[in-house]
């Protein structure tokens, strides 16, 4: 076997970067891990040849590439593969200094902006005749209302771009929010005046989610797979936590392939659609310049995306793709407890971001559909025999994750039963004594 040069992994600490760890080191290309985290979930795995820490950029941009640049210097890797959003961003914006010493896994920069903006991304779409949700924007929030006016009601509110992004930089903190009227679109939008240009407003798409991951080399597509949202956390639309290898449909493939191929990307895609199935209609939502959660799940159906978007950056060499396989259920469990407790909770059912048509799943139904979940044959993100440790370490987490809960609730509830208790024992006193006073 040919002897391929190191590839820097960052984002070992998500469960996404350890599914791009894993990919590699099956292929037989060491790897160096770098995660935020001493306990980075990546740095347990048998492929991660090294690990190394950095500062989150989200914390301190210039301490962030500071860090990689001396971690680049000290490992000499052939190429840097960012796994998760806020550091291919970051390094894009820096691209001069990481190709010092690496070639970086991220499409040239004006190939990238359709990705990360996502008004770039709709207008592609329109010209191409992708369908996609009718959205305004504008730079001041009078600019939204009066155009808002023209859309159908309900709407959903999201960042235009990443908060870390140059061309889409803001100070929003939320990924969705959404407005029944024309009310509720002010009160929602009117705190973040500072950042109205950086909304994005458009009509709420119903429907079942539905993705294609792709690796591309400058527009050919080398390999497509497509996977539907099973459940996701929260449940009423976010990260998929449960996901399911599908047919890929001519339609659909036909989408993103002209996407894609237009803009000639190079590298790791997903494009995600919402599906109707009464009107059988798929809707752009948006596209992904990173590895997403379906990356183990690609593993499982049988296309190592990590490697083959190593091969497009001059790492390993590629063959031909297989054929996945269909029907392929992965779960990350850790983000189907999140949702599970949720769901338990009633706090939950009143947050702005849960969607505002179809009625939430009940209680008993999210139960029944977690217990389902756990039936044999069902794979795990992190738990794989093949690379037990991160397994391992999960699992210990999870365990404490649960006591967590379990300690807080029992306390809560503690707690409600001794102030019911005394408000009984106050009224069982101060009955009879008012019955005495009265007399």
């Amino acid at each position: 076997m040919k002897a391929w040069p190191k590839v820097l992994v960052l984002g070992a600490d998500q469960h996404q970067g350890l599914a791009v760890i894993r990919g590699l080191g099956m292929a037989g290309i060491p790897v160096v891990a770098c995660g935020t985290s001493p306990r980075s979930i990546g740095f347990y795995s048998r492929y991660a040849t090294e690990t190394w820490r950095y500062t989150p950029p989200s914390d301190d941009r210039k301490r962030f590439l500071d860090d990689v640049a001396g971690i680049l210097s000290r490992s000499r890797p052939g190429l840097v593969i960012p796994a998760v959003e806020s550091t291919l961003v970051v390094l894009s914006d820096a691209r001069e200094l990481v190709e010092r010493y690496a070639t970086l896994a991220a499409p040239a920069p004006e190939v990238l902006e359709y990705a990360i903006d996502k008004g770039r991304t709709l207008r592609l779409a329109e010209r191409l005749g992708v369908p996609v949700p009718r959205t305004v924007r504008g730079e001041t929030v009078g600019e939204i209302l009066a155009q808002a006016g023209a859309l159908r009601f309900p709407l959903a509110i999201k960042p235009r771009g990443h908060g870390l992004h140059l061309s889409t930089a803001h100070a929003l903190d939320f990924k969705v929010r959404y407005a029944r009227d024309q009310r509720e679109l002010e009160q929602v939008i009117r705190p973040f005046a500072q950042d109205a240009k950086a909304l994005l407003v458009q009509e709420y798409v119903q429907g079942v989610g539905r993705c294609v991951a792709a690796v591309c080399r400058h527009g050919e597509a080398l390999a497509l797979l497509a996977y539907s949202r099973e459940r996701e956390y929260p449940l009423s639309g976010g990260v998929s936590v449960v996901r399911k290898s599908i047919p890929l449909e001519e339609r659909l493939a036909g989408y993103v392939t002209t996407l894609l191929g237009e803009i000639r990307w190079h590298g790791v895609a997903m494009v995600e659609f919402k599906y109707d199935p009464p009107g059988d209609r798929h809707t752009l939502m948006e596209i992904n310049g990173r590895f997403q959660a379906s990356t183990a799940l690609s593993l499982d159906a049988g296309i190592n995306l990590p490697y083959l978007t190593a091969c497009v950056y001059g790492v390993g060499e590629p063959g031909p793709a297989p054929p996945y396989r269909v029907g392929v259920v992965e779960r990350w469990l850790r983000g189907d407890l999140l949702a599970l407790r949720d769901a338990l909770t009633t706090r939950w059912r009143h947050a702005p971001e849960i969607g505002p048509i179809g009625g939430l799943p009940s209680r008993a139904q999210v139960v029944r559909q977690f217990l389902h979940d756990c039936r044999p044959g069902v794979c795990y993100d992190e738990f794989k025999w093949q690379d037990w440790k991160p397994g391992l370490v999960e699992a210990a987490s999870l365990i404490a994750m649960v006591l967590g809960w379990a300690i807080h609730w029992t306390t809560r509830v503690g707690r409600g039963a001794l102030r019911a208790l005394g408000r009984r024992c106050r009224t069982a006193i101060g009955s009879p004594t008012r019955r005495a006073m009265r007399a």
